[in-house]
């Protein structure tokens, strides 16, 4: 139950009370005790039940803020809320960050900041498993950047990586010179596979960031960029997500509006490809916003 139902529920208790209070005053009135203290005690009875059940929702609130409330528990809830997108079908199976993760910094909101994503979310965590090469000189699969909203304790912001495996094959290549360096062969890949499932629309994947969020439903928009300098017009919802990408793509990142997000506030989607590796940002916090 919601605080707003929690209060509604308690205004409907409220007004039988005192219906019920009127429609024996008559008796009170002629100086029946045993009418008196019934009603006495029902009132107690009734603001007990009510101080209870405020108690308890203020206690959950509390429990939801505290369950995100230090560095460790941040960690967590991210292992948590990852598990919550795999199963959703946000996320393949497969993915998984090893270890502890080597960042987990805490950030606040700066008063008086133009920067709309701490306005929305004053507090929250930056949890990153990173491509930490082993002894051995090999890298995890899988890391990822996450930002934690301390409040909700759900991811906000995700953006996550993928290597590339032995037998991909890519899909181009750049030759790279550097001053003083010998030139060298960039290879990139499109194993987005790796991150969501192959036949994963704009559509559906839009459906589920939606109902994780708590949203109503979501309008695919015009893409207006003045970071970048190019404006989009709004992709089909059928389009398969990995089509997003920069190598197939001019306009390489989805720019999404919620029902019930702050109105004006948008949310991207894009795809990434480095060298040797793909990645997925999700969320908020992007440059362009």
């Amino acid at each position: 139950m919601n605080r707003e139902k929690a209060f509604q529920a308690l205004g409907d208790l409220d007004d039988r009370f005192i219906a019920e209070t009127l429609r024996y005053a008559p008796e009170q009135a002629s100086g029946s005790p045993e009418r008196t203290v019934h009603m006495k005690r029902k009132r107690i009875i009734t603001f007990a039940l009510a101080a209870v059940l405020l108690l308890s929702l203020s206690v959950a609130a509390g429990a939801t803020y505290a369950s995100v409330g230090s560095p460790q528990a941040a960690v967590r809830v991210a292992r948590e809320q990852i598990e919550v997108w795999k199963q959703m079908g946000i996320l393949n199976q497969d993915v998984a960050f090893e270890g502890d993760p080597p960042r987990v910094m805490s950030f606040e909101q700066e008063e008086g900041s133009s920067y709309w994503y701490g306005r929305i979310f004053p507090h929250h965590y930056d949890v990153g498993w990173f491509f930490a090469p082993a002894e051995d000189g090999t890298r995890p699969k899988y890391s990822c950047n996450l930002m934690i909203d301390t409040l909700t304790g759900k991811i906000m912001t995700a953006s996550i990586f993928a290597d590339a495996d032995e037998d991909d094959v890519p899909v181009h290549s750049e030759e790279i010179s550097m001053p003083g360096e010998e030139t060298q062969t960039w290879y990139f890949y499109d194993n987005f596979d790796d991150l969501f499932p192959a036949d994963l629309t704009v559509d559906r994947f839009c459906s589920l960031l939606a109902e994780y969020w708590g949203f109503t439903g979501y309008t695919i928009a015009d893409t207006v960029d003045d970071f970048y300098g190019t404006d989009y017009e709004a992709i089909e919802g059928s389009t398969p997500l990995a089509e997003l990408n920069s190598d197939t793509r001019e306009n390489y990142y989805l720019t999404v509006f919620f029902e019930g997000d702050q109105e004006g506030a948008p949310r991207y989607v894009e795809l990434m490809q480095f060298p040797g590796y793909v990645g997925i940002m999700v969320g908020t916090n992007h440059a362009v916003g």
